[in-house]
């Protein structure tokens, strides 16, 4: 695992937070998965255009 800090405006950080309670994650699990989910659907794109 890495530690990292970005810099968001903090009603996004506000929304954010709320929309990960709403999915019983924390910001860093829902972010996480986030991303997982945006490299699996680049990684199927790719496949898409490399057919």
């Amino acid at each position: 695992m890495s530690r990292t800090s970005v810099t968001i405006p903090e009603s996004l950080l506000e929304w954010f937070q709320k929309y990960s309670r709403k999915q019983k994650r924390s910001v860093s699990a829902q972010l996480s998965l986030m991303i997982e989910q945006l490299k699996e659907a680049e990684t199927l794109e790719s496949k898409k255009d490399s057919s």
